[in-house]
């Protein structure tokens, strides 16, 4: 697995992650946040006068942080109040927590009814990809919101959904190679439906392990 996501993977992870996360939250948390650095991608999507949160087990690393509100705490122990935050992001993290499951049920305790959690973690995976004929890759936006096939990442939703988040999403995004990023994991005929072209029917490429980031939300 991959628990620290850097370069040469920022690019890719920053363009994602805002792209799953929902504009207009006035108070937003940053859960592992570090010192601070990605958090700051978090802003763009919040409302201007927005307080923006983070926590980390780590104080040293917390000195760092810069125009947010930082506070040492254990994320299976959230320090808030239950019902607070409009939205929640879990970057890089998730992995390093010695109870997944227990991190999660605090942030969705912490989070206000209707709120959206959205984590980013990435590995090494077994996948088969896709080669999409080039007319229906060009009709295709920079984000596409659909699933991955073959049930690819259908273990993260599931920790949310025990968690109790509701509506959960996952989009997952090739870290090496040329390949489209999102499409080459994406089954041919969900594409094609999504982007309004004829059905077609893409090449399966033989299984083969690959670095995959996953960004996965759900909704209190």
């Amino acid at each position: 697995m991959i628990p620290l996501l850097h370069e040469p993977y920022l690019p890719r992870m920053r363009h994602a992650l805002l792209a799953a996360t929902p504009a207009g939250a006035r108070v937003a948390l940053d859960v592992g946040c570090g010192d601070g650095s990605k958090t700051q991608w978090l802003r763009k999507r919040c409302a201007p006068d927005a307080l923006l949160v983070g926590i980390d087990c780590d104080a040293a690393a917390l000195r760092s942080t810069r125009a947010l509100l930082a506070i040492a705490g254990d994320a299976g122990a959230l320090p808030l109040r239950a019902g607070c935050i409009d939205l929640i992001w879990c970057v890089a993290a998730l992995q390093l927590f010695a109870d997944r499951q227990r991190a999660l049920r605090e942030m969705w305790r912490v989070l206000r009814p209707g709120g959206t959690l959205v984590i980013a973690v990435a590995g090494e995976y077994w996948v088969r990809l896709r080669g999409h004929p080039p007319e229906l890759l060009a009709a295709l936006p920079l984000s596409v919101p659909l699933s991955p096939a073959d049930g690819l990442g259908d273990e993260w939703t599931s920790l949310l959904a025990n968690a109790g988040f509701a509506a959960s999403q996952v989009q997952a995004y090739l870290l090496d190679g040329n390949e489209p990023a999102q499409a080459a994991l994406i089954d041919s005929a969900d594409l094609a439906l999504y982007a309004g072209s004829p059905p077609s029917i893409a090449p399966i490429a033989e299984p083969e392990p690959r670095l995959v980031l996953f960004v996965v939300s759900g909704r209190k």
